[in-house]
């Protein structure tokens, strides 16, 4: 199927750009996360469960349990996120070889979509969840946001 970021997916890349802002290896309860980045809970816990499964991320159950990215996983790529949520991307159906696309060895068409498909994932494999939750902080400590709901992974501040 040609590549489209679904819901669940744009929640993931929220979640992990959210967590790498957070101080290192304290837990942030999954209501804050839900809260903050405006995530249903049933897609939260789909999606905590999937990335603690995969080490993306640390997950503690009870009163003072929450979730944490797991060791080094600020340096996953959105790339990684994306796909580890979504599969491989694919821009179009012909990307997926033969058996789905019995002209993509002969088409003109083919070799576009292809030199498309390797951009896309050159950009978003070249982009860190850390580097991300910087650059979000920053845009957010500079532009003077009374609220930060606008910015994805950046925490929604309380005016009052």
């Amino acid at each position: 199927m040609p590549f489209r970021l679904t819901n669940e997916g744009e929640y993931a890349v929220r979640l992990m750009v959210y967590l790498a802002g957070q101080n290192r290896g304290e837990l942030v309860s999954a209501r804050e996360i839900a809260k903050n980045q405006n995530i249903p809970q049933r897609f939260l816990r789909s999606i905590v469960s999937q990335f603690a499964k995969q080490g993306f991320v640390t997950a503690v159950q009870g009163n003072k349990g929450g979730v944490r990215l797991a060791e080094g996983a600020e340096y996953k790529t959105l790339l990684e996120v994306i796909e580890a949520v979504e599969g491989q991307i694919y821009l179009n159906v012909c990307m997926q070889g033969l058996d789905v696309c019995q002209f993509s060895s002969q088409c003109a068409v083919h070799l576009v979509w292809r030199e498309a498909q390797d951009a896309v994932q050159k950009i978003l494999g070249g982009k860190t969840i850390l580097e991300l939750s910087n650059t979000n902080l920053l845009h957010a400590s500079s532009s003077g946001f009374a609220g930060t709901e606008q910015m994805c992974g950046v925490p929604i501040t309380d005016p009052g």
